[in-house]
C-alpha cells in the first residue's frame, strides 16, 4: 500500500514538510510516490526525510517537457546522480507519467506520442541499467491517463515491452466501486503492453468535488463514500495479484470550500488544512491492524471456510500473520454513492447489512474489527455479530470491509 505526494508543490499543503510528516508516519503505509526532477537540496533532503520514516519511493521522472525538456533526451549525467541521491529511499524508477494527455515531445528531432514515450522509456531502462550501483531496481512501465491507449503503444512494438521489470496503471474508479474497472479494463489494457509482467497501480482514487463536473470528467463522491471504496479498492488489487497500489494523493492540494475549481484538488485523503478525512482514518485502521512486522519470508497456510446466505455481492481477501493468525476481509460489493448528474445532484446510499454465516472446519475463536467505524476503529467490535459459535459467526456484512482476525481456539 502506497500514497502519491507533491512535496515539490510548495504553493500547495505540501510546503508544510512537518505537517506531510506526521500525517504520513501516522498513516503508517511503507510506500510513497512523487516526481524527482526537482534538484533542489530541500526537496531531496525532505524525500529522504519520509525514507526514514519508514517509506520507499517510487521515483517519477516526468516526461514530457518537464525532464527532459523538448529537444533534449534523458541525460545519464544528469538521471544516474538524480538517483543515487535519493538511495537507500528510492526503491523504483518509473517514467513518463500519462504521456498519452497531450503534447507530449521527446528528443532533438521532438518525436510525439506514442513513439517519443515508447524512445524515452527505452533511453530510462538503459540508463538505470547500465549503472552498476542501479541497475538492481525497478523499472516501471510507462503510465497511461486512459487505458486503451496502451494499444496505441503495443503497435509500435512487438509486445511485450521488455525493456520494464513491472506494467503500471492508473486505475481510477471513475466515482464507482473499489474495483470498478479494474479487472476488465485496466488490467487487460495494461497488458497489451507489458504482457504478463506483474503489476503496479501508481494512481487510483476519488476525489471529493461532488458537482456534476461534464461528461469527460470523473466524478466525484462523498468523503464517506471515499472512505468505504478506498480499502476495497487496495484489497481488489491485491486479489488479482497487483504487486503495489498508490492512492492518489494524501492532502487536497486547493482550498475550495464552495467546490468551483474542479475535481483535481480534491483528492486527498487529508483536507486543505490537514485535517484527516474519513478515508485517511479508514485506511490508518486497516493498516494498523494488518501491520506484521515480522512477516518478511512466511509462508501462509490455508482455511476451510464456507459461507451462508452470502449474496453475489460478498467479496473477501484472506490473509494470515507470520503469528499464524488469519484476517479474513469481508464487504457487500454494492454502490454507496449515487453519482451526480446535469439533472441531480449526488448523494450517499445505505445499504443495508446481509446476514450471512462464516463456518470452519474446526473451533475457532473470532474478532471482528470495522476500520471504518469511527468509535472503534483498530479495536475489536461486536456491532456487527449476530451469533457467535465454536465453528461459526453470523454478521450483518456491510458494503464497508469488516476484518475477522481468526485463531485457533485454544489460543
Amino acid at each position: 500500500m502506497g500514497v502519491n505526494v507533491h512535496m515539490e508543490y510548495t504553493k500547495t499543503p505540501y510546503k508544510n514538510y512537518a505537517l506531510i510528516n506526521q500525517k504520513l508516519e501516522e498513516l503508517g503505509m511503507h510506500h510513497f510516490r512523487d516526481e524527482i526532477n526537482n534538484s533542489d537540496p530541500a526537496f531531496v533532503k525532505e524525500l529522504k526525510r519520509i525514507g526514514r520514516l519508514g517509506y520507499k519511493l517510487c521515483g517519477v521522472i516526468e516526461g514530457g517537457n518537464d525532464y527532459p525538456p523538448a529537444g533534449q533526451r534523458l541525460d545519464p549525467n544528469l538521471v544516474v546522480p538524480m538517483i543515487r541521491n535519493l538511495r537507500p529511499t528510492i526503491d523504483a524508477v518509473e517514467g513518463p507519467n500519462e504521456p498519452d494527455d497531450g503534447g507530449f515531445v521527446y528528443g532533438r528531432k521532438l518525436v510525439p506520442y506514442p513513439q517519443g514515450a515508447i524512445d524515452e522509456s527505452v533511453d530510462l531502462w538503459h540508463i538505470v541499467k547500465g549503472d552498476p550501483q542501479l541497475r538492481a531496481l525497478p523499472v516501471l512501465a510507462m503510465s497511461e491517463g486512459n487505458a486503451q491507449d496502451y494499444t496505441q503503444l503495443a503497435a509500435l512494438i512487438s509486445p511485450p515491452f521488455d525493456l520494464a521489470t513491472f506494467g503500471n496503471m492508473h486505475a481510477y474508479q471513475g466515482g464507482g466501486l473499489g474495483d470498478n474497472l479494474l479487472g476488465d479494463w485496466y488490467i487487460p489494457f495494461s497488458r497489451d503492453f507489458t504482457g504478463r509482467k506483474p503489476l503496479w497501480t501508481t494512481e487510483m482514487g476519488y476525489h471529493n468535488n461532488t458537482r456534476y463536473l461534464g461528461q469527460n470528467q470523473q466524478q466525484g463522491v462523498s468523503e464517506r463514500a471515499a472512505a468505504i471504496y478506498l480499502p476495497i479498492a487496495f484489497l481488489s488489487g491485491f486479489n488479482r495479484e497487483v504487486r503495489r497500489t498508490f492512492s492518489y494523493e494524501l492532502i487536497d492540494e486547493v482550498n475550495d470550500p464552495h467546490l468551483t475549481r474542479g475535481g483535481e484538488g480534491h483528492f486527498g485523503l487529508l483536507h486543505y488544512d490537514g485535517t484527516p478525512k474519513p478515508a485517511y482514518t479508514a485506511l490508518k485502521n486497516l493498516v494498523a491492524i494488518l501491520r506484521d512486522s515480522e512477516g518478511h519470508g512466511f509462508e501462509p497456510d490455508s482455511l476451510t471456510i464456507q459461507f451462508s446466505g452470502a449474496p453475489s455481492t460478498m467479496r473477501f481477501t484472506l490473509l494470515q500473520k507470520s503469528n499464524s493468525d488469519y484476517y479474513l476481509a469481508l464487504w457487500n460489493d454494492v454502490e454507496v454513492y449515487r453519482l451526480a448528474t446535469p439533472d441531480e445532484h449526488g448523494f450517499d446510499l445505505y445499504p443495508e447489512g446481509v446476514p450471512i454465516s462464516v463456518t470452519f472446519s474446526e473451533p475457532k475463536a473470532v474478532t471482528v474489527y470495522a476500520p471504518n467505524d469511527a468509535e472503534t476503529g483498530p479495536s475489536p467490535t461486536v456491532a456487527y455479530t449476530f451469533v457467535q459459535s465454536s465453528r461459526s459467526i453470523t454478521l450483518r456484512l456491510p458494503p464497508h470491509v469488516l476484518l475477522l482476525r481468526i485463531t485457533d481456539e485454544r489460543q
